[in-house]
């Protein structure tokens, strides 16, 4: 097999929030994967809150 496991949906979404994230500036472009699971694990209280609003 050649193709590309598929992402569980946990990770696709994880992946989409860092997106965003990058996309509105908030990512820089050399960041570490330490950074990115700090920045989604921020991103992610961020959601929380809104929803727990």
């Amino acid at each position: 097999m050649t193709g590309k496991k598929p992402l569980q949906p946990e990770t696709e979404r994880f992946k989409h929030i860092l997106i965003q994230a990058y996309q509105r500036g908030e990512l820089s472009d050399n960041m570490t994967a330490k950074d990115m699971v700090q920045e989604l694990a921020n991103q992610l209280k961020q959601m929380l809150k809104r929803n727990h609003k």
